[in-house]
């Protein structure tokens, strides 16, 4: 019986992909003053693809974009984005449209925790942005513990701080190789967020989601 639901933070309570944007809008914009609006905006999904939604640490994530458009940009960029990034990114923020509503019919219902991998400024900076933390039991970040999913340690600690066993526990995540491959070490119930419907899976055959409000099937088919 589930009694306990953890959520990823980035790109399944939040969205990831407008918060990236938003955010390399603001920071690129001085870098290319001359672009008219629809070469700036072919820069900026150069950007999201290179970003790789976030899964490539924040030093790495600007190597591909220098390397197409460098002869443009100083010779510190990457070092400017990523202080810019790990200063700045929370403020961009924004959660999917159906998270409060989600939130609001689960509380009071199941334990409800945040599991994030991440840095620890960032990660606290963006769930206090969004205003969320009402509706949590707890808020786990990797960086404040040195521990990372997969490590199966860390749904563990999560799953003790809310007072369930593993098996009792929900994890809701967009990440497959942090998220459902972690949730399934530690015996958790994986439930893979993804608006991608094409994205192929030969060897998974766990719970998938396109959107939060579709977890309430998944609690009615397992409680039953």
């Amino acid at each position: 019986m589930i009694k306990a639901i953890l959520f990823d933070f980035d790109g399944t309570l939040s969205n990831r992909q407008m918060n990236a944007y938003l955010m390399y809008r603001d920071f690129l914009k001085p870098y290319f003053p001359d672009l008219n609006e629809i070469e700036f905006e072919a820069v900026l999904q150069d950007a999201l693809t290179f970003d790789c939604n976030g899964t490539t640490a924040t030093h790495q994530r600007m190597i591909p974009f220098i390397n197409k458009y460098g002869d443009l940009l100083p010779d510190d960029f990457n070092d400017r984005f990523t202080e810019f990034s790990l200063k700045n990114m929370y403020r961009f923020t924004v959660l999917k449209d159906e998270t409060i509503e989600v939130l609001e019919k689960l509380k009071g219902k199941y334990r409800l925790g945040i599991l994030s991998n991440g840095n620890p400024f960032s990660q606290h900076h963006k769930i206090s942005q969004v205003k969320i933390e009402k509706y949590f039991d707890t808020v786990i970040v990797s960086g404040d513990l040195g521990i990372h999913k997969p490590d199966a340690a860390i749904f563990e600690y999560a799953a003790n701080q809310l007072g369930v066993k593993c098996e009792e526990c929900l994890m809701i995540g967009d990440v497959f190789a942090s998220d459902i491959l972690g949730a399934i070490r530690a015996g958790m119930t994986p439930v893979w967020i993804l608006e991608d419907t094409e994205r192929p899976t030969l060897d998974y055959h766990g719970y998938r989601i396109e959107k939060l409000d579709q977890i309430f099937k998944i609690l009615e088919q397992e409680n039953g």
